[in-house]
């Protein structure tokens, strides 16, 4: 089997890196309509592009293993900013069309509430942000994520970029950061709409050290 190889981003990889997204987060159990399952994971991960500027992969054998995106505020936002940021505004648009859609939209909108909530006490006191961190369920314990944050951990050091954050929720394994020797900072709660049991998802914010 041949190794884990990392790499840059490039574009062909972006169907395969949201579909992958999609299929982790599960929309699958919120959204019927296989277009707008595509669509989101398209607007979601246009919005994501819109606020790095380190983005690398990891793969065998041309398959994602993983995906990290990440943000050193030292450094400027790559060419294709405005770009991301048009692309993520279209697709949210198309997504945002269908009732279910719009609901789902909702959620998200509700999700950067209480992130914004989480982050208020530490303005400023961040210079790099931990911005998209996945692995592909069939990827597990390979080491592919270890692989990614070591990488991404190594760009921040040589850029003296000390102080990192992540928001993450209990819908994730946040297990794994607590693992990984980062702390939790902040703690919140509350209700998306989409809810199958009715109970209200937990927020964190994660800071690490480099």
């Amino acid at each position: 089997m041949e190794p884990i190889h990392y790499r840059g981003i490039t574009q062909q990889d972006y169907p395969q890196v949201s579909s992958m997204l999609c299929e982790i987060w599960q929309f699958d159990k919120y959204l019927r309509d296989a277009d707008v399952i595509r669509r989101a994971g398209l607007a979601f991960w246009y919005n994501y592009l819109a606020r790095q500027n380190y983005a690398e992969i990891a793969e065998r054998e041309g398959a994602v293993l993983g995906v990290l995106l990440g943000h050193c505020a030292s450094l400027p936002f790559p060419p294709e900013h405005k770009g991301f940021e048009k692309e993520a505004r279209r697709f949210l648009r198309e997504f945002s069309k269908s009732g279910e859609g719009r609901k789902f939209y909702k959620a998200q909108t509700r999700t950067a509430k209480y992130e914004r909530r989480l982050l208020a006490p530490y303005e400023g006191k961040f210079d790099a942000e931990l911005v998209l961190f996945a692995t592909a369920p069939n990827a597990r314990g390979l080491g592919a994520g270890k692989g990614l944050l070591s990488r991404f951990n190594a760009f921040l050091e040589e850029r003296e970029a000390r102080r990192v954050f992540l928001l993450t929720d209990s819908f994730c394994n946040f297990g794994f950061y607590d693992h990984l020797g980062y702390k939790r900072l902040g703690e919140t709660e509350g209700l998306l709409g989409i809810e199958e049991d009715g109970k209200p998802l937990h927020f964190y914010l994660y800071g690490y050290e480099v």
